[in-house]
């Protein structure tokens, strides 16, 4: 998707994270950026497009966001992954990492009050 045409702005990251596909192995990851609405990370194992699972990140022992997703890119780039849904604590979470890692943490919460989709 064209950087101009997104609607939520993406932070590098890296961190670890796990996606777990409905019924199958989880997946370790490295993420390479994230954002309020999806994430791109580099995979440990091949993930194949399509899938639907959920993505796991770990801040510590008390703070963990919990996402539905859906793979929407796998490829040699790394695998794409949209966000579906989550509770609170994991949305808070996902929120607090994307606006402290920002260049304009305002701007993450003006995102907030705009569609993520077209209608």
């Amino acid at each position: 998707m064209d950087a101009n045409r997104r609607r939520r702005s993406r932070v590098d990251m890296h961190l670890a994270a796990s996606f777990t596909p409905t019924g199958g192995l989880s997946v370790s990851l490295l993420l390479c950026n994230i954002s309020l609405k999806g994430l791109l990370a580099v995979p440990e194992a091949a993930v194949i497009t399509g899938a639907q699972g959920r993505v796991r990140i770990e801040l510590s022992a008390d703070a963990v966001i919990d996402i539905a997703c859906s793979i929407i890119r796998s490829d040699g780039s790394g695998v794409a992954i949209d966000f579906s849904t989550m509770d609170e604590q994991s949305f808070l979470h996902l929120r607090n990492l994307v606006r402290y890692n920002a260049p304009d943490a305002d701007l993450i919460d003006a995102e907030l009050g705009r569609p993520a989709f077209d209608e």
